[in-house]
């Protein structure tokens, strides 16, 4: 695409919806609470509204929810048969007041959110309480501190004062984390989720060109035509450099909020572009705009079996698996509207094994 075609079709995006992501921005001191809301808000699982349940229950601290796994010794793993509901033993004895008012009010907070809770919601709520506790034992109950210590460590100097990270360069902060990788301690999180918490610190200089490829981000850059490949083949290091080079009058994060805006699921009262096409009309670039909604299209896979399929078919197949289904270990959960095929079983099981053969690996190298 023409790179004035894709200027413009970005700068809509961003101009529009600015409104609303010029609201987004946080401030260093509340970067700990800032890490509640954000860290494990993945897969579904709306963490930002679910911490409004940690303030009613009086818990909304890094150092409470930490405190919760001190009375006990649990297996870093997310175990399904001890935390995977309200019915199983961990989050009974929560109920019972085992691990304290913190245990009971964490419990009330789950209990009482009816949020979109997402495939993994139990095993992140896994863990945000192993990581709090990592954090409570080890790093003063602070997020802030921890980066300041990592960063400390990364530089061979005995202390970091706020002051000297906020002053932190855009090429300092890369070089951190290429070579320290400092979200590997944190349990569940990984670069995306990393960059998406220090995204909108306003004091922090080198956070105006994070870019955290969300699934918002994939749909739009693929849909209009910016990137011709399938969404999930979008490389994260080629669209910041893609993105980097057109001199665009924002920062890369303030194209990635307002992108993320402007159609995401969650802005469907005011936004929800790139997402149906009868919207499209109401798009102010839609006659510049590829609308390539065929990269979303549904396929037909009743009558092919996979071992029938040719490797690329097998690819956007496993990938349309993965969308239409959650799995847990040990059985398949149904959260689609048809019926697995035999096939299809087999297919999530391999693909399961092969997901838990890898955080094994994971937790070994830990």
């Amino acid at each position: 695409m023409d790179s004035e075609k894709v200027k413009e079709i970005i700068c809509n995006a961003v101009k529009t919806t600015e409104p609303t992501w010029s609201t987004w921005g946080v401030h260093w001191k509340e970067l700990d609470e800032v890490f509640l809301s954000r860290a494990y808000d993945q897969l579904g699982f709306d963490d930002w509204i679910f911490v409004n349940f940690l303030r009613d229950n009086d818990i909304l601290s890094i150092k409470k929810v930490g405190s919760i796994l001190d009375n006990g010794c649990f297996e870093r793993k997310y175990d399904r048969e001890i935390a995977g509901g309200l019915e199983m033993p961990f989050y009974i004895f929560l109920k019972k007041g085992i691990f304290g008012k913190e245990g009971k009010g964490f419990y009330n907070s789950v209990k009482a959110f009816d949020g979109r809770k997402g495939a993994a919601f139990w095993k992140l709520l896994w863990q945000m309480l192993v990581c709090c506790n990592y954090l409570k034992k080890n790093y003063n109950s602070s997020f802030s501190y921890y980066l300041k210590e990592k960063y400390a460590e990364y530089e061979n100097i005995d202390k970091v004062t706020d002051a000297d990270f906020l002053h932190i360069t855009q090429k300092e902060w890369d070089s951190f984390k290429e070579n320290k990788k400092p979200w590997n301690e944190l349990y569940g999180v990984g670069l995306n989720v990393f960059d998406y918490i220090m995204g909108d610190v306003l004091e922090l200089e080198f956070v105006k060109n994070s870019y955290k490829l969300d699934s918002a981000n994939q749909r739009f850059l693929t849909i209009t035509g910016i990137f011709e490949c399938n969404p999930k083949d979008l490389n994260h290091e080629e669209v910041v450099n893609f993105l980097s080079g057109l001199n665009l009058p924002y920062s890369l994060r303030e194209i990635n909020s307002g992108l993320y805006a402007y159609c995401s699921k969650l802005g469907c009262d005011k936004y929800c572009f790139c997402r149906y096409p009868p919207k499209c009309h109401e798009c102010k670039v839609h006659k510049i705009c590829k609308q390539d909604f065929d990269k979303f299209k549904k396929h037909d896979w009743n009558k092919k079996s996979p071992e029938e399929m040719t490797e690329e078919e097998r690819k956007v197949y496993e990938s349309s698996v993965r969308d239409k289904f959650t799995w847990k270990e040990g059985d398949l959960e149904f959260v689609g509207w048809e019926p697995l095929t035999e096939d299809e079983k087999k297919l999530v099981e391999s693909i399961d094994k092969a997901d838990r053969e890898t955080e094994n690996r994971n937790i070994n190298d830990d």
